[in-house]
């Protein structure tokens, strides 16, 4: 009788490492999946705010409204414009814009919107 409850306890045992290593695995992939994820957000953003800025600068040297491009080029790029900063004149015009992406599902205590700047100035 021992001996049967010995092999019935080390198979159980056996059960409870696979599945502890199931859940860790799983555990491990949630994360790096979530990770990935803001970071694709995190680039999105930061090239929208590229685009944006030098959409705007492209408006300014032709004579339109630079934050108005730049709204519109982020609108393209499923972005929102945070911040439009227009400096200079003429043909010599810095823009700075900023952008602001969602994170559809964020973790909690994580940020639910990366935002980001970019700068471009005619030549």
């Amino acid at each position: 009788m021992k001996r049967r409850a010995r092999r019935d306890e080390r198979g159980s045992a056996g059960a409870v490492l696979t599945v502890g290593i199931a859940l860790a695995t799983f555990a491990v992939f949630c994360v790096a999946t979530l990770l990935i994820h803001w970071f694709a957000v995190a680039r999105q953003a930061e090239q929208s705010a590229e685009l944006s800025a030098l959409a705007a600068v492209s408006a300014a040297v032709a004579g339109g409204d630079p934050c108005e491009a730049a709204r519109q080029a982020a609108v393209r790029n499923e972005v929102l414009v945070a911040g439009c900063e227009v400096r200079g004149s003429g043909r010599a015009i810095v823009v700075e814009v900023s952008v602001r992406a969602r994170i559809e599902q964020p973790v909690l205590g994580a940020p639910g919107e990366v935002v980001r700047k970019a700068t471009a100035a005619s030549s």
